[in-house]
Formats: structure tokens, C-alpha cells, sequence
């Protein structure tokens, strides 16, 4: 089947470019052009809502904040989605409060499960200055709890000096010996320059983890950090495959919790904990979003190519 066959030209808004978007297995699809309230998903079989929520420093305790979020007008090139954007700032994310039980669709798990997440964001020189090496663009993850399950970050000391496309899932979901971090995770070489739209992907396929930037993967050959006497195999590499850190026949995301009972939300722009938990705020990404697709298939290199192709895309060193 040929990929224009696969790809369905979509019209969301008056306004907006044309956008292709690959029906097949498409899970949601935020497109952030609510000018307020909670953001909808607007394609997929989950037409689930996103809320904003911000966190009192003093206080200690987290409220519905839609309002905070900002709607400013800057988008992708080509405005494919539309002429707006959400800023996610300082204190705050977008969450589907108890997932699970109120958007299942976005809970992909278990050993036969595939995924991909495609997110158009501007990241905020913030990231940089912040103490954090991580920030949380979007997924199912939140070390405060123990609970890993598929995301893609914004990383920094995975980079040196360089800010990447960090695509991690866990089989396990939580942490386990040899290592008290994921180290099934899937990262490029190529810098995000702030201030500047990027396309950024992952794939699951069930033997590879994959990242991608601006329709293209973005390829990194292996390079283990630790010695080979080390039993934690963390290794730098994109695509990653999953006998790198498992000799299981079958790999899917939390399909082997350690922590059964542990769970936590979709979220974009940060991870949040427990609420006797001395960090409910973690790994918090600055910037823009301007639109979000979670499929529960891996997409082709074609597919993604053709999904960034609507976008001019800004040079990546």
C-alpha cells in the first residue's frame, strides 16, 4: 500500500494549512486551537480532553488551571494546525486526570502493544537554565511514583551541551535492579536549537525503540557509557533495540510491572507524583505546543516524513 493511500488529508480549521494525518491506529489528536477551557481531542477513536493544572508553591496543592495556560498566537510553519499554540510555564502541565479509568486508549501496555507519539513544540530557553536534565514533553511516566510506561523527553545530560529528542518505554514500569533509571531509551544526535519549531517522534515496534526529528530518524550508532563490567547496559544509541537490556522474547510497555498497583496520568509538560510525595512537580518542560497524535502502532519512516513536510523545518545541528 502505497503511503498516500495510508494518509488522510484533513481540514480541521478555516485557517489552517492542510495536515496529513495517518488514520491507522491514531489514538488522539490535540491540535491546541481552543482559545479556552481544556484541549480536545479533535481526530482519533479517544477524543479525550486535556486539562490545565498548576501547582501553589505555597500552598502546596494543585488546581484546574486552564485559564493559566497561555493561547498565543505562533504555530508551526505553515500553521498546519492551526494559528495558535499552548505555553506551558513555570508550575504547570496539561493532564487526563486518572487515565486509565477516563482515556484507556492512551493506556498502552503489555507485551504485544505498539505506540508512537508525534509532537510539534518550540522548546523555551528556559530548558536550558534549568537545573532539571530532563524535560517531560509528553507521555505515561513519573519516576515520583515508580511508574514508567512510554514518553519523550527533552534531554540534556544525555547530550553533553546539546538539548535531544529522548525516546524512552519501560517493560518494567517501574525501577529494578541493575539500574535504579530506564535504560531502555531511544536518543539522537541532533540538536534542538531553542526558540525554533521541531517536529519530534518515537516509534515502538516491539524490538526497536526509535526517535525522530523533524520526519527523519535520527540516527546515533551505540555507545555504552559504562564499563562492560557494569551490569546496567545503559547505551546511547537511536534505533535501540530491546535486546539490549532484555533477553525476554516478548517486550511491551509496563508489561512486566514491578509495582502492579502503581499507575499515573498522561501529561504534557512535566510528571506529576503523589501528594505526600516532596517533589509532585517533576522533570518539567517550558514552551509551546502546537499539536500532539498517539497512535498504538509504530508509523512508518515514510508516514513521519510526510507528516513534517507540512512544516518548513528548522536546521538541526
Amino acid at each position: 500500500m502505497s503511503v498516500a493511500s495510508l494518509l488522510v488529508f484533513v481540514r480541521i480549521a478555516a485557517t489552517q494549512g492542510t495536515l496529513q494525518v495517518p488514520q491507522d491506529g491514531l489514538v488522539s489528536f490535540w491540535d491546541f486551537q481552543e482559545q479556552n477551557g481544556p484541549f480536545i481531542s479533535k481526530l482519533g477513536r479517544g477524543r479525550y480532553a486535556l486539562e490545565g493544572q498548576s501547582w501553589n508553591k505555597s500552598s502546596r496543592v494543585w488546581r484546574a488551571d486552564n485559564v493559566g495556560i497561555s493561547r498565543v498566537h505562533d504555530a508551526p510553519p505553515g500553521n498546519p494546525f492551526g494559528p495558535r499554540a499552548a505555553s506551558i510555564n513555570d508550575s504547570q502541565l496539561l493532564i487526563i486526570p486518572n487515565t486509565i479509568a477516563s482515556a484507556p486508549l492512551l493506556d498502552i501496555r503489555g507485551d504485544s502493544k505498539t505506540l508512537s507519539m508525534v509532537a510539534w513544540m518550540k522548546a523555551d530557553p528556559q530548558n536550558e537554565n534549568h537545573h532539571d536534565c530532563f524535560g517531560h514533553l509528553a507521555g505515561i511516566w513519573s519516576e515520583a511514583v515508580s511508574f514508567r510506561q512510554y514518553v519523550l523527553f527533552g534531554s540534556k545530560c544525555r547530550a553533553g551541551d546539546k538539548y535531544l529528542n529522548d525516546a524512552e518505554v519501560s517493560r518494567t514500569g517501574t525501577s529494578h535492579s541493575p539500574c535504579q533509571w530506564s535504560i531502555s531509551y531511544a536518543i539522537g544526535a541532533a540538536h534542538l536549537d531553542y526558540s525554533s519549531w521541531h517536529m519530534v517522534a518515537m516509534t515502538f515496534d516491539g524490538k526497536f525503540i526509535r526517535s525522530y526529528v523533524n520526519g527523519t530518524l535520527d540516527r546515533r550508532p551505540p555507545h555504552r557509557i559504562y564499563s562492560l563490567s557494569d551490569p546496567c547496559n545503559e547505551t546511547w544509541q537511536n534505533p535501540a533495540s530491546v535486546t539490549t537490556w532484555s533477553n525476554r522474547s516478548n517486550w511491551g510497555p509496563a508489561a512486566d510491572p514491578v509495582a502492579p498497583d502503581n499507575h499515573t496520568d498522561f501529561a504534557v509538560g512535566g510528571q506529576k507524583g503523589g501528594p505526600e510525595n516532596g517533589s509532585p512537580l517533576g522533570h518539567q518542560w517550558y514552551g509551546l505546543i502546537g499539536g500532539l497524535a498517539v497512535y498504538d502502532r509504530a508509523l512508518s519512516d515514510d508516514e513521519l516524513s510526510a507528516m513534517a513536510s507540512t512544516m518548513t523545518s528548522p536546521e538541526v545541528v
